[in-house]
């Protein structure tokens, strides 16, 4: 294990897999990620990994498209391919004001260069005979909704993020985080210590066991969900 790296990244979810892999692609080869588990092993292995362009601003949109331009090279790739399902989507509009509301967001995503469409409630029956559409308006239509593996998307970025270079330790938890006088981090793990420049705190719902750390407070609360 390294004892010196730039960046240390803590938590190996889609979130710290994917700042990873991000990092290198912007040329940053001296980088980390610690693991206390598995990779996946917190929340992302069980998300329900929905991929949507829908966004409430255009930098959200343009991340989305972003996502789904990378999900899409990820799937196609012969040597580590990815479950990545396109079934395109709808978001049903009852009201003039729910009309009005999507068709703003779909002027707001085509400012970015992504293409939404609003389609009528006969064409919704013929896209999706199921819907009951004798008191709906229209819907929003996405073409590339669909779904993803959550846990094949993470390790398929960390199968990247390590041909560029990146490190990841696994089974490590960090149990410490000291700061040197010039402004340097320690990351204390199970397995040994790293300095580094920079620390990202990518650790799910674990974010203030590691904010405590450094005695930072998240405003973040788990919550227990039902799943079917």
């Amino acid at each position: 294990m390294k004892s010196n790296a730039r960046v240390v990244v803590i938590g190996g979810g889609i979130g710290g897999v994917s700042t990873l892999y991000h990092l290198t692609q912007e040329g940053w080869s001296d980088v980390v990620l610690v693991e206390r588990d598995e990779l996946t092993s917190g929340s992302t292995w069980h998300a329900a990994a929905q991929v949507t362009q829908f966004g409430s601003n255009q930098t959200m949109v343009a991340l989305k498209r972003h996502s789904i331009d990378l999900y899409r090279e990820l799937a196609s790739d012969p040597e580590y391919p990815i479950n990545y399902h396109i079934t395109g989507g709808m978001r049903l509009a009852y009201t003039p004001t729910q009309v009005d509301v999507y068709q703003h967001y779909i002027g707001m995503a085509a400012g970015v260069g992504v293409d939404l469409e609003f389609i009528d409630a006969d064409e919704v029956e013929n896209r999706h005979p199921l819907i009951r559409t004798h008191e709906l308006v229209g819907a929003w239509w996405d073409p590339l909704d669909g779904d993803i593996d959550p846990a094949q998307l993470v390790f398929a970025l960390a199968r990247r993020a390590r041909k560029a270079d990146a490190e990841i330790y696994r089974f490590n938890p960090v149990e410490a985080i000291t700061r040197k006088p010039n402004g340097e981090f320690i990351v204390h793990t199970k397995n040994g210590s790293i300095c580094c420049e920079m620390i990202v705190n990518a650790s799910g719902y674990r974010v203030n066991e590691v904010g405590s750390m450094l005695g930072v407070s998240h405003p973040v609360v788990s919550m227990e969900h039902m799943y079917f």
